[in-house]
């Protein structure tokens, strides 16, 4: 019975994992994994807040903010 074993996998097939790597690390992910956590963090907040303005601003706030903070990151990375 074979065991994969993350370094070996890495060592063998090390062109394939960079790929992979690169994939994953693409801005479209992490911009999808910042739009659904914003849903997550509205659906939290629900049973919290009152109003129902706030439960889409505070959400929309957070998924700008940080996609903001991403670009400017983004922006310095290349820069460098």
């Amino acid at each position: 019975m074979e065991t994969n074993n993350k370094k070996a996998i890495l060592n063998e097939q090390h062109e394939l994992a960079e790929e992979v790597l690169d994939i994953y690390s693409l801005k479209v992910f992490i911009i999808l994994d910042l739009f659904l956590f914003s849903i997550f963090f509205g659906i939290l907040l629900h049973p919290l807040l009152s109003s129902l303005w706030l439960n889409f601003l505070l959400p929309l706030l957070f998924f700008t903010t940080f996609t903001a903070l991403l670009q400017i990151l983004d922006i310095f990375h290349k820069k460098s």
